[in-house]
């Protein structure tokens, strides 16, 4: 078993349509956070929704975050992860905002759009374990 390195083109692939859910990781007060949302990515930005709260507080400004998408088949022992490093920074733009919420990411663990957050790709890498 190997593990194979993923080209960008195959980690965008895999970001924009193979996974749906994904983690963000940022400090908040300190102390790491990670959060689950679900999202939407192009080649250069993860967008996702969430509602106001302390942790989310800390993504309001310009904040460096971790974004991780991946899927496993543990009876292969296989799998995929591709991990975002970048900024995420709360969109404010009341025309972009209206537009968000019209399109087809509809948040998980809300009923209203409170706060989108967008995450900008600076550097995005990945792995995967082939089938045995």
């Amino acid at each position: 078993m190997s593990i194979e390195e993923l080209s960008k083109e195959e980690c965008l692939e895999l970001l924009q349509h193979e996974s749906y859910v994904g983690r963000v990781a940022f400090v908040s007060d300190g102390r790491p956070v990670i959060l689950p949302v679900n999202y939407l990515a192009d080649d250069k930005t993860v967008v996702f929704c969430t509602i106001p709260g302390e942790n989310v507080s800390a993504l309001r400004e310009v904040a460096p975050v971790a974004f991780e998408v991946d899927a496993i088949r543990p009876l292969y022992n296989a799998g995929w992860s591709v991990i975002v490093q970048g900024t995420a920074q709360e969109v404010v733009d009341p025309d972009e905002v209206e537009m968000l919420r019209r399109g087809p990411l509809k948040p998980w663990g809300t009923t209203e759009a409170e706060h989108w957050i967008r995450i900008t790709i600076e550097d995005i890498s990945g792995s995967r374990v082939p089938d045995s």
